[in-house]
């Protein structure tokens, strides 16, 4: 097992009180494609003892064998991100063997950094960079949406009220806190 080596090295600033921003260090993610509404979705959901939510956007939390959470992020019509479910790969494994399931699942935990925005002026930092209207009525919470900040590819999943989180890919990382602590500066040093 290689053991990922974050860029950001666990660094954070501000408080909650008015937004901090903070590297999620190691969290387990995997790629999963898979046909919709076919006898290998159908049994993929049971294999992983969990739903995937319908439509790109739309996300999915669920309790997992052990007490722990994992969610499932709908980023396309037959692609789905699973964060936080470090055995899903392992869940999987028995319909690799069966020829009649076709399916892709992929550890990316490696691939990308997770960036986490909080406190009751989160959204207005990330207002600054996002190119996509953030307000509740067009980002609702447990929304996922992929573009651009600050010219990098990232993945903007809204989490809670006042909580989103950033995925950005590990070689943009630097570039993408230092713009996002630029953005929050107004209140970070108030």
């Amino acid at each position: 097992m290689i053991i990922k080596q974050s860029p950001l090295k666990g660094i954070n600033v501000g408080t909650v009180t008015m937004v901090s921003i903070a590297e999620i260090p190691g969290l387990y993610t995997t790629d999963l494609r898979v046909a919709p509404e076919t006898s290998t979705h159908a049994a993929v959901i049971e294999a992983l003892g969990m739903e995937l939510p319908g439509k790109p956007g739309e996300t999915q939390t669920a309790t997992i064998p052990g007490g722990g959470e994992a969610h499932a992020l709908c980023l396309a019509p037959d692609w789905w991100l699973i964060v936080g479910y470090q055995e899903a790969e392992q869940k999987l494994s028995p319909l690799r063997l069966n020829n009649d399931y076709h399916f892709s699942v992929t550890d990316v935990s490696g691939q990308r950094t997770t960036i986490e925005l909080e406190g009751p002026n989160a959204r207005e930092v990330l207002a600054h960079l996002w190119e996509q209207d953030l307000r509740e009525k067009y980002f609702p919470v447990s929304s996922v949406s992929q573009g651009l900040t600050a010219k990098a590819p990232v993945i903007v999943w809204h989490m809670a009220p006042f909580r989103y989180r950033v995925m950005v890919r590990s070689s943009f990382a630097l570039h993408l806190w230092k713009a996002l602590a630029d953005a929050a500066g107004e209140w970070i040093l108030a």
